[in-house]
């Protein structure tokens, strides 16, 4: 099977906008299928993500894309997965595969509503690799509460495949609080080998970043800003895992869902249990569901 590349520069010029009361969405279906802004009156709760085409491999550290048809890193692009192995290409300026190949490809528009929007990719085999066909789809919602999303992928192919999925925001928040029971520490490659018991309550912009694997989330966590506005993450069980991460002095803290740890494929086939690494039988679909929930800042 030959390997299909991806495009070496995303258009991300045409913009689709979705609105309820006082919130308002923006999405760029040819920028990897990303939400581009997301905003309550003045106040943007993610980075704005105003460029329209960037290198596949250097994309902006703003707005929020999909993770598919896994989240994170796949050491050295190499996994084994029922007795066969399968080499995955990196994109420029990336040693390991990384995120899937959702974030580098166009996605299309279905359904798009004044508050709701579907944006689809339907990959076929090869991309960067991946030897599995699948369909991939965000489904976004606005309302009252905030900004929902419903996230499925089905296996397209004749043969069992592995995967995970994930959306991975870049918040303008300093913090955010929760309660994860379990932590992977990772190594100097940024990957983890296992996990332990933990009791993590707060992590935060800094000086010196943060790139922390977390699971037992319980799905619930709060960013905070310091003018007092808060959003409140409240993710379903499928979203088993959560990454914070923030780079050094950066205005940005990255509180990411996501239904796999870092390298699920590698450490599931050396025997770890956590993974959240799944299995689909062809024809098989997996979904997981996420609500932002979004509270202005309260006037005293």
């Amino acid at each position: 099977m030959p390997d299909i590349s991806v495009p070496d520069v995303l258009d991300a010029g045409e913009r689709v906008s979705i609105a309820s009361g006082v919130h308002r969405a923006e999405f760029a279906p040819g920028g990897g299928g990303r939400l581009t802004r997301l905003s309550t009156g003045e106040h943007d709760w993610i980075v704005p993500l105003t460029a329209t085409e960037w290198a596949a491999g250097r994309w902006p550290r703003a707005g929020a894309y999909p993770l598919a048809p896994y989240s994170n890193r796949i050491r050295d692009g190499v996994f084994v997965f029922n007795g066969e192995r399968h080499a995955l290409q990196s994109v420029p300026n990336r040693p390991q595969a990384i995120h899937g190949a959702g974030l580098f490809q166009a996605w299309q528009v279905r359904n798009l509503a004044a508050d709701s929007v579907d944006l689809v990719l339907d990959q076929p085999a090869g991309v960067l690799g991946w030897p599995w066909p699948f369909e991939c789809v965000q489904r976004w919602r606005l309302d009252s509460r905030g900004l929902s999303l419903m996230l499925a992928i089905t296996n397209r192919g004749d043969t069992p495949m592995p995967c995970g999925l994930g959306i991975h925001p870049y918040f303008t928040a300093q913090r955010v609080a929760l309660h994860a029971r379990r932590l992977w520490p990772s190594d100097a490659d940024g990957l983890p080998t296992g996990s332990q018991a933990a009791n993590v309550r707060e992590l935060r912009q800094s000086a010196e970043g943060c790139d922390t694997y977390l699971s037992q989330w319980q799905g619930r966590a709060t960013l905070h800003w310091p003018d007092g506005h808060a959003l409140a993450l409240h993710a379903d069980p499928a979203f088993a895992h959560l990454v914070v991460y923030t780079a050094p002095g950066s205005d940005f803290l990255c509180v990411e869902p996501v239904t796999n740890v870092a390298d699920a494929f590698n450490l599931a086939a050396a025997g770890e249990s956590r993974t959240g690494m799944q299995v689909l039988e062809p024809g098989e679909r997996f979904s997981a569901t996420l609500l932002m929930g979004l509270a202005p800042a309260r006037r005293g």
